[in-house]
């Protein structure tokens, strides 16, 4: 289990973002109830897959960390074909480091409400299954999109630190 400092600073370090943007965003997150609040230091609450969940929605939908809260809202509601919403895959992939393992990349359009999850294939070395996520509501997607990305060994090396496991080993190509 990760302390929030701790997991900042990881964080900051695994995606080049600074740690005053990662620590923002987890103020703000915690304003609006999204993220565990507690005491500091020693007595600060381990943070839990729900809590990476809403930090990696907010790194990935969010280009300002004041409005991540809405952001994070409206990410997680995003819907795949088979019904599933987006912030609830990504909380079982939080949850799960195995899970995590088979993430090859997780991607978010910033300006038009989709997301895409790369699943690795069976040798682990390439794109297997994609599974797209959208904003029922809205069937087009005009003019430029703008892209954030997290690779697949930056989330399972996160929820290995959430959830208190150590590394899994790596799965060769064979």
């Amino acid at each position: 289990m990760a302390h929030r400092t701790e997991l900042n600073t990881q964080i900051a370090h695994l995606t080049g973002l600074s740690k005053h943007t990662i620590d923002r965003i987890g103020v703000n997150l915690n304003k609006g109830g999204l993220l565990l609040a507690g005491g500091r230091g020693r007595h600060a609450p381990d943070m839990g897959p729900e809590d990476l969940k809403n930090i990696i929605l907010a790194i990935l939908g969010s280009e300002s960390t004041g409005v991540v809260f809405k952001t994070v809202l409206k990410l997680h509601m995003l819907t795949a074909n088979d019904g599933q919403n987006f912030g609830d895959i990504l909380l079982d992939i939080c949850t799960d480091p195995g899970k995590a393992a088979e993430v090859m990349q997780i991607s978010v359009l910033r300006n038009y409400p989709g997301a895409t999850i790369y699943w690795k294939d069976e040798r682990n070395t390439r794109i297997g299954r994609r599974q797209y996520f959208r904003n029922l509501s809205e069937q087009k997607q005009p003019g430029m999109r703008v892209v954030a990305s997290l690779s697949g060994n930056v989330v399972s090396k996160l929820v290995q630190l959430v959830s208190g496991h150590e590394p899994l080993e790596e799965k060769s190509a064979e």
